[in-house]
């Protein structure tokens, strides 16, 4: 793993992040995950802007990065981390900027998914905001790869679905592919939003009910793009989804 921090108007290799900020004592941090594919981002404008959104509802305004020079990376996922720094608990929000590489396997035809339903109540961030308290995900996935399934999805205390562990979640119910509200608290994904721009997909109040009547489904995410799930709750699906896999990779993937 790379390990960057901002300072200034430059980026700085640093080794860790301090034991002492906030982001990691109590989790107080945004983030977002850009893929990149052979030293080019994807979906870059989309990422940072919902990262300046994100600081601001932690009352910071988050100032223009400096130029990161994404060609010096192969292909993996690079996080951009900003954390609320030192200080207690209620102090203000000081914003300390982190990047980290990671170098890892992405795709966007990947084999298709086991996914099930977690039923402890999930407690969304305000906002569907990525934030670096991922406990309850962390908790949901472990349950789901116990059950041997590869992802599980969330529902928040009043029953409505919010995504997966990790990932956002469409549904096709009665031939129309929706996602959940993000009043929901699902997550403002940047592969989601082009998903609703480019297939006319509908955001809609989803509860369990719901997800036992679709025919299919897929999760998307920075990492694994737009992937099928095969089963569901034990229900095999039907893999509506190549043709949509097929434009996210002309389009973002290869272009």
């Amino acid at each position: 793993m790379l390990t960057w921090k901002q300072r200034g108007s430059a980026w700085e290799t640093v080794e860790s992040v301090p034991l002492a900020d906030r982001g990691f004592r109590y989790g107080m941090s945004v983030f977002e995950t850009i893929t990149v594919v052979a030293g080019r981002p994807l979906l870059l404008g989309e990422h940072l802007e919902r990262l300046r959104r994100a600081a601001g509802t932690c009352g910071l305004e988050l100032p223009p990065l400096p130029d990161f020079d994404f060609s010096s990376l192969w292909t993996g996922l690079l996080r951009f981390y900003v954390t609320a720094g030192p200080g207690g608990p209620c102090d203000p929000f000081l914003g300390n900027v982190y990047a980290l590489f990671d170098q890892a396997e992405v795709g966007w035809n990947l084999p298709a998914l086991r996914v099930m339903s977690c039923a402890a109540p999930y407690l969304p961030r305000p906002g569907g905001w990525k934030s670096g308290n991922y406990w309850q995900n962390i908790d949901a996935m472990g349950l789901a790869k116990r059950a041997d399934c590869d992802e599980a999805l969330l529902f928040n205390p009043a029953g409505m679905l919010v995504g997966a562990a990790m990932a956002n979640v469409f549904l096709q119910i009665d031939g129309t592919w929706v996602t959940p509200a993000l009043e929901s608290g699902a997550r403002n994904g940047a592969v989601r939003s082009w998903v609703l721009s480019h297939f006319g997909a509908d955001e809609g109040i989803l509860e369990s009910r719901y997800v036992a009547r679709c025919s299919s489904a897929f999760l998307t995410n920075s990492r694994i793009g737009i992937r099928s799930v095969q089963e569901l709750d034990g229900r095999p699906l039907a893999d509506e989804v190549s043709g949509i896999q097929q434009k996210y990779f002309d389009e973002i993937f290869a272009a």
